[in-house]
This record gives C-alpha cells, sequence and structure tokens, in this order.
C-alpha cells in the first residue's frame, strides 16, 4: 500500500470519528430536549391539577355562602380577624386595608381553613394530594351602606345578608410541589323565582408562597 493510499484511509477515518462525535452530540442534545419537555409537561399537568382544585375550592366556598346557615355577616368576628373555631374554619373579617390572614393558613394542614366539602358535604376524588382550603372574608361595607343602613353593615338585619360582600381565597394543589390560588370577590343575593345564588363580581390569580 503506497502512501497515497495510506493518507486517504487516514483521512477518511479523521471525517468518519468527527461524523460519530457529531452524532453522539446530537443525539444527547436531543435526549436533554426530550428530558426537558417532559419534565415541563408534568410541571404543566401537575400546576393545571392545582389550578382546578383551586377552582373547585372557590366553587365550594360559594356553596359555603350561597347556603347561608354557616356563613352569615353575623357568624364573622366582631373585629378584622379570622375564627378558629372547628364551626368557623375559614371565617374572617376583613380589615380595610391590611390582610388579617397569613398565606400558610390556606398552604399547612390544620392552619386555620376550611377544606373542600368540609361544611358543603361535597366530595372531591384526590391522588395523594392535599385537599384544597378556602377563605371567606366578609368586606367592610361601602360607606353608602352604613349611612344608609347600620343594622345591615353590623349584620343584625336578616336581609344584609343579601347585599353582604365576600372575598373568598382559594388554593389548590397537585402532584409535586405544585400548588395554585385564586381569589374572588362575591355576592350573595337573591334571584328570580326565590332562589339564592353566589354572584362573582371579579377575581384573580392569587400568589403563594
Amino acid at each position: 500500500m503506497n502512501d497515497d493510499a495510506r493518507k486517504q484511509q487516514g483521512a477518511a477515518l479523521v471525517i468518519a470519528l468527527v461524523m460519530l462525535a457529531v452524532i453522539l452530540l446530537l443525539g444527547t442534545a436531543t435526549a436533554s430536549l426530550l428530558a426537558l419537555d417532559e419534565h415541563a409537561g408534568r410541571n404543566h399537568r401537575a400546576h393545571l391539577h392545582a389550578m382546578l382544585a383551586a377552582q373547585a375550592a372557590l366553587d365550594d366556598a360559594c356553596e359555603d355562602i350561597r347556603g347561608g346557615v354557616r356563613v352569615t355577616p353575623a357568624a364573622f368576628p366582631g373585629e378584622p380577624g379570622c375564627r378558629s373555631d372547628a364551626a368557623g374554619l375559614g371565617l374572617c373579617r376583613a380589615a380595610q386595608k391590611e390582610r388579617v390572614w397569613e398565606p400558610r393558613q390556606l398552604t399547612a394542614d390544620g392552619a386555620g381553613a376550611a377544606t373542600y366539602g368540609e361544611f358543603t358535604g361535597r366530595r372531591l376524588r384526590l391522588y395523594d394530594v392535599a385537599p384544597p382550603r378556602y377563605l371567606i372574608e366578609l368586606l367592610p361595607a361601602p360607606a353608602s351602606t352604613e349611612a344608609g343602613n347600620k343594622d345591615d353593615a353590623s349584620g343584625d338585619n336578616p336581609d344584609d345578608k343579601q347585599v353582604a360582600l365576600y372575598r373568598i381565597s382559594a388554593a389548590g394543589f397537585g402532584p409535586g410541589q405544585a400548588r395554585a390560588g385564586l381569589q374572588a370577590v362575591v355576592r350573595r343575593q337573591t334571584i328570580a323565582g326565590g332562589q339564592v345564588e353566589c354572584r362573582r363580581l371579579a377575581w384573580r390569580p392569587l400568589p403563594l408562597p
């Protein structure tokens, strides 16, 4: 074998090795991207699970309000703050500017929030995740209400629960450490036919630690 043939074989070997290295790098990059996609997909599903659970807790709180048995303006503390007794779990009287509850009330077990179905009897199928929780705050009465009907503002008038505004803060949980929060302002009101509804006036995502 002459020198030219050896040189050609050597060049072909180098080219083959370079191509093999490129193929290996592409395979490694593709595997890494697939792993990242799978991880992102799992995170998305977990967050979606948590968001749906938070929505379920919001709906359950609305049912608690709509029932008008446990949740009435007179059932809330006289001063801004939250009740801690079993019958009043999750009921808070809001302050004008400051938040009267801590995020851990929604995210920690036994921290003072109501759990899904605790007061409505509803059931939610869960798979190794904590049940969603909620807090209901009685919002301060508008100035016009206070001036026009002090009984309504204090909660002593049976009809005041028709005009009271409530803020619901709900937390849902998903696989792993996924969690999501929602907050809504609602009003309990009687509609045509004597039916009672929990009307949602506004809502927003609620950041949770």
